[in-house]
């Protein structure tokens, strides 16, 4: 329950994923800027400005590391990427959420390696087949 806070948090909240996806794609990282940053999870910094907190899956895991701020998504993030969103923050400048490599809602990273043959999905490849038990044409 994201709602529900039992500690006070800073002005920008941030929620960091820790399952599985974004911890094999670097959230523990993430977590040591959180830390280096703002020190440990639920606490705030001195100027009420940060807060940090691990959160369970959030459901994006093909663009992880995920980090959660204001309620949005900022996707495949970097140890420097996430400290430039914070220095963002920090001067009270706009951030925008998505991803961090300018990756398109869930694409693949790279370039696109499955299904770039279209015979593979046009139907060409198909057989023409007859059902078996189909009711003659009056």
């Amino acid at each position: 329950y994201t709602m529900f806070q039992l500690h006070p948090v800073g002005k920008h909240h941030l929620q960091v994923c820790g399952t599985t996806p974004c911890m094999l794609r670097g959230s523990e990282e993430l977590k040591a800027v959180c830390r280096k940053r703002i020190g440990p999870a639920h606490t705030v910094t001195a100027d009420g400005m940060f807060s940090w907190e691990e959160m369970e899956c959030m459901g994006a895991c093909v663009n992880a590391p995920i980090v959660a701020i204001h309620d949005y998504y900022h996707e495949d993030l970097t140890p420097d990427a996430l400290e430039a969103l914070m220095d963002k923050l920090a001067r009270g400048e706009k951030i925008e959420p998505g991803s961090a490599i300018g990756r398109q809602t869930s694409a693949p990273q790279d370039a696109q390696k499955t299904l770039i043959d279209p015979s593979l999905y046009d139907g060409s490849l198909g057989k023409k087949l007859t059902l078996p038990g189909l009711p003659e044409k009056a």
